[in-house]
């Protein structure tokens, strides 16, 4: 005669960390953090308080793992594809272009801009949001010296500021395609905006 198994008392005797920073980053990403609570990230994820808790310490440490796994699934391969011997405005063009497409996988704009915007973020998300758009920017800024050695900015144009110029451009684009904004008029204005390099 077989006996039923008894259930199993207790917590779960696996915590699917990985899982629950994917479901963290999409929700953050979708929503913002100021839209989505942690009750909810926990019942999306199918895991409880206490157990997200022992795992990331807060919501601090949650979304600066959300973060980490948004650079590298996401921006790491896009920075990584960018070729830098197009022309510069050709790079940009494409870089809108990939922001604009419909196609794209994951939700319309990006969790990094939408985090800048965001208030209250603890301090470990904190400095993770700087240190991806300083490594945004600098990424612009080396796209933008090998357009200078190429006669493509001119030389006065401090790199810097031409750097921070790309970057606000782009966030405006992602928080504006977040926002529903028409892509095909996005990319036009981008466009305008990247004349000055020839």
């Amino acid at each position: 005669m077989n006996t039923p198994a008894l259930p199993v008392r207790g917590r779960p005797r696996t915590f699917r960390r990985d899982h629950v920073v994917q479901v963290a980053m999409d929700a953050y990403w979708r929503e913002g953090p100021d839209a989505v609570s942690l009750n909810e990230i926990c019942r999306r994820a199918g895991v409880s308080k206490p157990g997200l808790y022992r795992a990331f310490g807060g919501e601090d440490k949650l979304l600066d793992a959300a973060l980490e796994h948004y650079a590298d699934v996401v921006l790491a391969p896009y920075f990584a594809a960018v070729d830098p011997d197009t022309p510069l405005r050709d790079t940009l063009e494409a870089i809108v272009a990939s922001f604009t497409d419909a196609d794209r996988a994951g939700p319309p704009g990006c969790l990094l801009a939408r985090l800048q915007q965001a208030d209250g973020l603890g301090p470990l998300a904190t400095g993770r949001v700087e240190g991806l758009r300083q490594q945004a920017r600098d990424s612009y800024a080396t796209l933008i010296e090998l357009a200078k050695a190429r006669c493509e900015v001119a030389e006065e144009i401090p790199t810097e500021v031409a750097a921070a110029m790309v970057d606000i451009e782009c966030n405006a684009v992602l928080l504006r395609m977040a926002a529903g904004e028409d892509p095909q008029l996005l990319r036009a204005q981008a466009r305008l905006a990247f004349s000055i390099f020839h």
